[in-house]
């Protein structure tokens, strides 16, 4: 409910962020009439309209309401946290068995990735929260009925097309450790091998998925993109790196000094499951916007490996492996703050329901900063 009165009271002022985008095209929306309801879904097959059918589908919806922001974005807080906070509870009822420092730590450091505040970019961080989800329940379980709900997620983004093929494939495959640590050898020496068979891919898939794809691959967007990271303050962009290369050099560190005791099954389908998904996101980064967020996704899951390995590992003292990455762990969740005051309504914590409709909207970021 918490969730839901932040996204009710978001702030968005930023011209420069997605959300400010899509309050325009729901104030668009609703002066439209109604029979226009039937476009949304053929957006995949047109170069003028989304490829996903969720996003146009609720701000089409939201705007028979209101043309104000303040309804769509609580229906996406509803979306958003409902999946956000069921992936949190799968971290968090195994530390309720085996509570200890190394893990409570990898815990908040798996909320401060993605967190509610992502709701400023609603397609793709929800469909991440959506597709971890999923996934968790096929990789750990082999559960066949959460795929249904992971293909779900490309409805919310397409490109999550992609990332249910490769969890399809590791449902079909199994464990096949040499040929997915292959791949990801082969992702590193040849990282552009894979992308003329994606845009071969997009051209199959609809005119929509095309004219995305070939816009994100394009060398004026790719340019674009880097310049953007390049005008960045430089811990910005050194937060994400540190993050996912300490990930990388903590799973290896594991898997050498711990080989004997990190067997179960959990851990083999998830570390498995890493390689092939390392090695997808490293093609990936041929394309900036493409592979980069799915690092993130990436991110997620090689924080829940070390989360499991540690809820089994005894001791109660934090590890010098765990003190290493408390650093880049701190930096990236401070950065999460402060790029997610920037929507947090500073009076949403007054103890009086209903103070940010009624006081002047004012940003966390604005009050602090």
């Amino acid at each position: 409910m918490f969730l839901i009165y932040y996204g009710f009271t978001f702030i968005n002022n930023n011209p420069a962020v997605d959300a400010y985008r899509y309050a325009l095209s729901l104030k668009e929306n609703a002066q439209l009439p109604f029979s226009e309801f039937f476009n949304i879904v053929g957006g995949i097959y047109s170069t003028d309209t989304s490829v996903d059918i969720v996003e146009p589908l609720i701000s089409f919806l939201v705007s028979r309401i209101t043309d104000h922001h303040s309804i769509y974005f609580a229906v996406w807080a509803a979306i958003f946290g409902f999946f956000y906070l069921k992936s949190i509870a799968l971290l968090h009822e195994r530390y309720r068995k085996n509570p200890g420092w190394n893990a409570f730590i990898l815990m908040f450091s798996f909320i401060m990735i993605l967190p509610i505040t992502s709701i400023s970019g609603v397609r793709m961080w929800t469909a991440a929260w959506i597709f971890f989800y999923s996934a968790y329940h096929v990789i750990i379980y082999k559960d066949p009925r959460y795929l249904a709900l992971s293909f779900a997620s490309a409805l919310f983004h397409w490109s999550f097309i992609s990332a249910n093929a490769i969890l399809l494939i590791y449902f079909l495959a199994g464990n096949r450790n040499l040929i997915y640590g292959f791949l990801l050898v082969l992702s590193y020496l040849v990282p552009g091998l894979v992308q003329p068979y994606l845009q071969s891919i997009s051209l199959k898939l609809g005119a929509g998925i095309q004219t995305r794809f070939t816009n994100y691959s394009s060398e004026g967007y790719i340019m674009a993109v880097r310049e953007s990271v390049e005008g960045s303050v430089w811990f910005m962009r050194l937060s994400g790196e540190l993050v996912f290369y300490y990930l990388i050099i903590a799973i290896v560190i594991l898997r050498l000094r711990f080989w004997k005791d990190i067997k179960g099954k959990e851990e083999s389908n998830l570390f498995s499951f890493l390689l092939l998904f390392l090695a997808f996101v490293n093609f990936g980064l041929a394309i900036p916007s493409f592979g980069e967020r799915f690092r993130i996704l990436f991110v997620l899951f090689a924080i829940l490996y070390l989360f499991i390995i540690y809820i089994k590992l005894p001791g109660e003292k934090i590890s010098v492996l765990i003190l290493f990455g408390l650093l880049p762990m701190i930096l990236s969740s401070l950065i999460s703050l402060r790029i997610g005051s920037e929507s947090i309504n500073a009076w949403i914590f007054l103890p009086f329901l209903g103070s940010p409709v009624l006081a002047p909207g004012l940003s966390l970021s604005e009050m602090l900063f």
